[in-house]
């Protein structure tokens, strides 16, 4: 084990101090120096600030020197036990085995086990049916029918009057369909008339336009969980499979991982983020592991980086810890003091800097767990609502029509039958005298050939004689100069 003492501080209140000028122990880490960035010169790193502001915040002056080790965390730990150290500042995790030898104080940031695994590369089959996922079989065959239903209603309403809807039984059903179908795309364009049609396809354009939108949204979650699916979601499947894992090196997860039954022999021991990604990219078969077991601030510093967090996933919390915490000796008074001060820099305004400073923005925490990479579809209840309305309305609309049809053949018939009463009544009225005029439709008389009765009173009748001026050529007398007054006997 590697010892440099590097110069002391001092921290605290200016009232009286702590006696002794204490040994602090900083583990050396070959990764993740975000955390602990221990050098031949200085310390840095998340942890340090944490202590050193916390330090600050005691009722006494607290007087100290850091110590650079290089050793596992579980052997910094046991020194202080003994009495090497009188303290260990670092990413030291809280775990039920060494709080038997050592009291820790309170957690500076919570934590826990995780995994760190490879999104899946799923393999495509040749024929994608995607498409059809965001919406329920029972959706598709409703959205199907309510656009044949609203080609129907516009095609009834439009026929009497619209020649766009008239002609050949083909180009009445292509032009019906075509128009009810462009509503999808609203590329319907002005080939209805009737103020009803229009009704109907206000309210029909508006339920499209909102399946539309929500088959988008619904689209677009399935094919972005779908490339975020892990490659593994379980340690079970793991440990079944034979698959390699790995871990920090001098991590108390090796620990863990044999608790749980792995083979030592499976577990591979890794220092850094680009060696993560290496051994993850290779897989078990090829040299490589297929997860990582690490706590989860190392985890969501490796996601942090821009160059990972597309091509890795951190998924199922396996086991929790309190967080970590700094390392004193059994019943020592800087337990409680750091304790408190910890609790005034979290709930503060400082300890979020030194966060943000060492690991960046605050992200939220994952969903632990199995992902939900299958998004639900849409079904038909969530709309019943917006099909209803345009059910009853085209109904609705169609009946009007056919009601207005109705009462205009009615009121057709009646004129016709009117006019034809009216021309019966005429005739039997006059008895069969009167004067009758060819043309007027008044009386039966007017179909009467006019040259037989000039030829069988060549000199008029009763004495009324024609004038040459209203003989034609061909022996006829035109219509409106013959008046003939018959004389029943």
């Amino acid at each position: 084990m590697n010892n440099r003492i590097l110069s002391g501080r001092e921290t605290g209140a200016l009232t009286r101090g702590y006696v002794k000028t204490l040994r602090i122990a900083v583990p050396q880490k070959p990764g993740f120096k975000a955390f602990v960035n221990a050098t031949s010169h200085k310390v840095s790193g998340y942890c340090i600030d944490i202590f050193e502001a916390a330090a600050k915040k005691l009722p006494r002056v607290l007087h100290y020197k850091f110590v650079v080790v290089d050793g596992s965390y579980d052997e910094l730990v046991c020194n202080v036990s003994l009495g090497i150290y009188d303290a260990v500042v670092g990413d030291i995790t809280i775990t039920a085995e060494r709080a038997v030898d050592v009291d820790f104080t309170m957690p500076y940031t919570e934590s826990g086990v995780s995994l760190l695994v490879l999104t899946e590369n799923d393999s495509k089959p040749a024929i994608e049916w995607v498409f059809l996922k965001p919406l329920t079989t029972e959706l598709w065959l409703a959205l199907m029918g309510g656009f044949f239903f609203t080609g129907l209603v516009v095609w009834t309403i439009e026929w009497p009057r619209n020649p766009e809807y008239q002609g050949s039984s083909l180009r009445q059903c292509s032009t019906a369909l075509y128009f009810s179908f462009s509503t999808l795309t609203f590329s319907h364009g002005q080939i209805i008339r009737s103020p009803l049609s229009k009704i109907v396809v206000v309210i029909w354009c508006f339920v499209v336009l909102v399946i539309v939108q929500s088959y988008t949204a619904s689209l677009s979650s399935i094919l972005t969980a779908k490339r975020l699916r892990p490659s593994v979601t379980d340690l079970e499947q793991l440990r079944s499979n034979g698959d390699y894992i790995g871990y920090q090196s001098g991590s108390f997860v090796q620990s863990v991982l044999k608790k749980r039954g792995f083979n030592v022999n499976r577990l591979n021991a890794y220092t850094n983020k680009t060696e993560y990604a290496e051994a993850l990219r290779k897989g078990s078969k090829n040299g490589g592991v297929s997860a990582i077991v690490d706590e989860i601030p190392y985890i969501t510093s490796f996601l942090s980086d821009p160059k990972y967090h597309n091509e890795f996933q951190m998924v199922n919390r396996i086991y929790k810890t309190p967080g970590l915490g700094f390392v004193f000796p059994k019943e020592s008074q800087l337990v409680h003091d750091l304790s408190v001060a910890i609790l005034e820099l979290t709930f503060g305004a400082e300890g979020s800097q030194i966060e943000e400073k060492w690991l960046g923005k605050a992200t939220p925490l994952p969903s632990y767990g199995m992902p939900n990479t299958d998004a639900a579809p849409l079904t038909l209840q969530s709309f019943s609502g917006l099909f209803i309305i345009t059910v009853c309305i085209s109904a609705l609309m169609l009946l009007i029509s056919i009601a207005k049809s109705v009462h205009a053949k009615y009121t057709e018939v009646r004129d016709s039958y009117m006019q034809s009463s009216e021309g019966d009544g005429g005739s039997e009225g006059h008895g069969g005298s009167g004067p009758l005029q060819n043309g007027t439709g008044n009386g039966s008389m007017a179909d009467q050939p006019h040259h037989e009765a000039r030829n069988e009173h060549p000199q008029g009748v009763n004495g009324i004689r024609e004038s040459p001026g209203d003989v034609e050529p061909n022996d006829s007398v035109p219509e409106p100069a013959i008046l003939i007054e018959m004389n029943t006997r």
